[in-house]
């Protein structure tokens, strides 16, 4: 990942150093983890992730993120939809980070592992059902126009009420923002994590692609 080719341009803080009110609100998500209150594919991961580290160097903004953290990775979209969402918009974001976190993650979930490297593809020439080629489309006209469009709007409200669509828009934001803030501070891969290769993104012709 190119983004890890140099080194951290912001240091990952050891918990030593962590603020008091940071090290409650991690200490509560680690807790209620523990006692299964995540889904599935958040279990087993460590306690401290680098991203973690690096947000710790904010402790009000670590503090305020913990809560959006949790809520779209525990709300009301199913966990498949989920992790094909945020798959499309670590690849459009080109986050290895989030790219080699969400790889495992998905398969975790139900998504095939040929279907995780299909989320690279144009959404609508795979082989996608209705729903979840609209789901990946969203993402793409999330991170190209800030918006989705009136016929992925009608192709979503087929499926999903408006509660749904709204953590829809949310889930790629806040992957959209984390994007920012791990190729930004060059966050490097946990040793646990296998590094996967970011793929080249297929979009259609009329939409751009992020370098």
């Amino acid at each position: 990942m190119s983004e890890q080719a140099s080194p951290p341009r912001i240091e990952l803080l050891p918990v030593a150093e962590w603020d008091p009110e940071v090290r409650e609100v991690w200490a509560a998500a680690t807790t209620k983890k523990q006692a299964n209150g995540l889904p599935p594919q958040l279990k087993d991961i460590p306690d401290t992730l680098n991203l973690t580290r690096i947000f710790a160097h904010h402790p009000s903004l670590a503090v305020a993120f913990y809560p959006l953290s949790r809520m779209v990775n525990e709300g009301r979209l199913p966990h498949r939809d989920r992790e094909l969402v945020t798959l499309r918009t670590a690849l459009r974001s080109r986050s290895g980070y989030e790219w080699s976190h969400h790889y495992e993650m998905a398969q975790s979930v139900g998504v095939t592992e040929a279907e995780v490297l299909r989320t690279a593809e144009d959404p609508a020439g795979a082989d996608w059902s209705p729903h979840e080629a609209a789901l990946l489309t969203s993402v793409d006209e999330i991170c190209d126009d800030s918006a989705i469009s009136d016929a992925t709007w009608r192709r979503l409200r087929r499926t999903y009420d408006e509660a749904q669509v709204l953590e829809l828009l949310t889930l790629a934001g806040t992957y959209r923002l984390l994007a920012s803030v791990l190729n930004t501070s060059r966050a490097p891969l946990e040793d646990w994590r296998p590094e996967r290769p970011l793929p080249a993104v297929s979009v259609p012709a009329d939409r751009s692609v992020t370098p």
